[in-house]
């Protein structure tokens, strides 16, 4: 599962755990400003989960400054605030590189899905079920496999998801969840696109 450590990402690992899965989170380093804390709060959510089913967490390493130059991902500088439009916080390809790691990654050892956490309403080309199917399609054709990409959540919005917390069997570690642009050590700016995302969907 393409984890992140933000709220859509630990509902749905939180869920596939409950549901009876084996999930193996898997984060891409691609050197984005908010990456250190992230990992951190990531790493502490994945230990509150005491599950058997959780594998341990597999970085993988694909960086982007020499693609991406002094994109506002990379330098923190200018990054969406909390009033920029939700299709401002587009990064270049990352589902596509996310998708072709994760999915050469589960391929290679006989997982057979890959899940990640897209949302109702995310306007971005590379989340759209056309392009997950076409992924999957190529990442099949190159390695032989019978790898199938999901995306459970693709029908919710970010309120659904959080009642979908609330009601997990376990209790859900919400306060361990992360998403930030622009993190202050390895703390929330509150300030940034994602934060006002964030909040909003929890009210």
């Amino acid at each position: 599962m393409l984890a992140s450590g933000g709220l859509d990402s630990g509902v749905l690992l939180a869920d596939l755990l409950e549901r009876g899965y084996e999930v193996h989170p898997f984060y891409m380093r691609s050197g984005f400003y908010w990456e250190k804390a992230e990992l951190h709060w990531l790493r502490r959510f994945l230990r509150a989960l005491k599950s058997p089913r959780l594998k341990p967490l597999t970085l993988a390493e694909t960086p982007m400054r020499w693609i991406m130059g002094g994109h506002w991902s990379l330098t923190g500088k200018d990054a969406p605030s909390s009033r920029a439009a939700w299709d401002s916080v587009y990064l270049p390809g990352r589902n596509l590189l996310l998708l072709s790691q994760a999915g050469v990654y589960a391929a290679t050892r006989g997982i057979p899905l890959v899940a990640l956490g897209v949302l109702r309403g995310n306007p971005f080309a590379d989340s759209k079920p056309r392009f997950l199917k076409d992924m999957e399609s190529a990442i099949n054709d190159a390695l032989r496999s019978r790898l199938k990409i999901i995306a459970p959540y693709a029908g919710l919005g970010k309120t659904k998801v959080a009642f979908r917390a609330a009601h997990l069997a376990k209790r859900f570690p919400l306060e361990l969840t992360f998403s930030c642009l622009h993190p202050r050590g390895v703390n929330a700016c509150e300030h940034c696109s994602k934060c006002a995302e964030r909040k909003a969907g929890l009210r």
